[in-house]
C-alpha cells in the first residue's frame, strides 16, 4: 500500500464512531438541502492546459505539499539558526532546577519568529549553532494561564537538532519513501492529482458558500480533535493540557481555531462534491462502498484483512468520501476539456 493511504488509515481510525448515522439521503454527511449552503458554480467544460503556467503551478504545490506532510526535507546541520528557520529541537524547562508539568519535548518543528513560546525562546535560539545545546534563562508571563508558572523564572535547555532546508528533495529523491518502485509512478499519480486540484481549484473560484451545516461540523470536530491529539503525543509527547498551558491557548479557543482553519476548507472541498452528485442526481449505493471496501483489502495486501477490519478500523464516513470524491472527481474530468 502507497504511504499516502498508510497516513489515511491511522487518521482516520476514529471515523469509526461515525458508522451507522445516516437518514433519507442514506448519507453520513451533508443529509441536508445543499443549495441553502453552497451556490456551486459551473463545473462542466473547465479547460485544463497541462503546459500552462497555472497547471505547472498547481503541481508544484502538490509536490510541496508531500515534502510538507511527509517531512521530505535535506536537513542542515551546520551554521547558524536565523530568523523564520524551522528548527527541529529537544527541550526541557525547569523551574527551581525540576523539570515542570508539559515543558518537555523531543523532536519538536519550531518555526523561529512564530511566537509560539513565551518572550525570548525563539529570539534565544537566533545565532546559535546547528547542533549545539543552549541554556534560556527566561521568565513566564505574570498573566500565563498556568498559575503556577505564571510569572515563574525558568530555564530551557534546548537541543538545537537541525534546520529543514529550503532545498527540498526531489520527486527523484523521494518516490520510494511513499511507495512507488518507481519515479515514473509517482509522476503518473502526481498528474491525475493536478488534473483533480486544478478542477477542484476552478469550481471552487466559482462557487460560493453561504454557510456550513452545523450538525456536520459537530460530526467532524471530534475526528480532527483526535487526530490533532495524536499527532502531539506522536511527535512530540505531551498531552493537550500540556499543549494549551505552552502555547497559552484554551480548550475553547483552540476548537475555534481549528474549526476555522481546518475542518470549514475541508467542508468547503467535500459541499462542492456532494452538490456536483446532487446537480447530477448520482446516488451512492452499497455496491459503490462494498467495492471501495474491496480495494482498501486490496491495496492492503494482508490477507488476513476482511471487511470487517475495514468497516471496524475506517468506518462508513471515510468509506464514503472516498466513494463521494471519486465520483464527483469522474464527472469533473469527464466534463473537463483536457488538453
Amino acid at each position: 500500500m502507497k504511504r499516502v493511504l498508510s497516513l489515511f488509515l491511522v487518521m482516520v481510525l476514529i471515523l469509526s464512531l461515525f458508522a451507522g448515522c445516516s437518514d433519507d439521503k442514506g448519507r453520513v454527511l451533508y443529509n441536508v438541502d445543499l443549495d441553502d449552503y453552497i451556490e456551486l458554480g459551473e463545473y462542466k467544460g473547465i479547460k485544463v492546459d497541462k503546459t500552462s503556467d497555472e497547471f505547472l503551478k498547481v503541481r508544484d504545490s502538490i509536490i510541496s505539499y508531500d515534502v510538507e506532510l511527509y517531512g521530505l526535507y535535506n536537513h542542515k546541520t551546520s551554521g547558524k539558526v536565523k530568523d523564520g528557520d524551522t528548527v527541529n529541537i529537544d527541550y526541557v524547562g525547569k523551574k527551581d532546577g525540576v523539570a515542570f508539568e508539559g515543558g518537555t519535548a523531543s523532536g519538536y518543528d519550531l518555526e523561529i519568529g512564530s511566537g509560539t513560546f513565551i518572550d525570548g525562546f525563539e529570539s534565544g535560539l537566533i545565532g546559535k549553532k546547528i547542533g549545539s545545546t543552549v541554556d534560556l534563562n527566561l521568565k513566564f508571563p505574570d498573566n500565563y494561564g498556568n498559575a503556577e508558572l505564571a510569572g515563574a523564572k525558568v530555564v530551557f535547555t534546548v537541543k538545537i537538532n537541525y534546520v529543514k532546508s529550503t532545498d527540498t528533495k526531489t520527486p527523484e529523491e523521494f518516490y520510494k519513501s511513499l511507495g512507488y518502485s518507481k519515479v515514473e509512478e509517482y509522476y503518473e499519480n502526481l498528474e491525475e492529482r493536478t488534473v483533480e486540484e486544478f478542477l477542484q481549484q476552478a469550481v471552487i473560484e466559482k462557487s460560493k458558500i453561504l454557510d456550513y451545516p452545523q450538525e456536520d461540523i459537530d460530526l467532524m470536530y471530534p475526528y480532527y480533535y483526535q487526530n490533532y491529539v495524536y499527532s502531539i503525543q506522536n511527535n512530540y509527547g505531551i498531552t493537550m493540557e500540556q499543549f494549551y498551558s505552552q502555547t497559552g491557548q484554551t480548550e475553547s479557543g483552540f476548537k475555534t481555531t481549528l474549526i476555522a482553519s481546518d475542518i470549514k476548507p475541508a467542508m468547503q472541498q467535500q459541499m462542492i462534491w456532494y452538490a456536483v452528485l446532487d446537480k447530477e442526481e448520482i446516488e451512492i449505493t452499497k455496491e459503490d462502498t462494498e467495492a471501495k471496501i474491496k480495494e482498501i483489502i486490496a491495496q492492503n495486501g494482508d490477507s488476513s484483512v476482511d471487511r470487517a477490519d475495514v468497516i471496524e478500523n475506517l468506518g462508513e464516513y471515510y468509506i464514503e468520501i472516498l466513494v463521494v470524491s471519486e465520483k464527483a472527481f469522474d464527472v469533473l474530468k469527464s466534463n473537463a476539456k483536457i488538453k
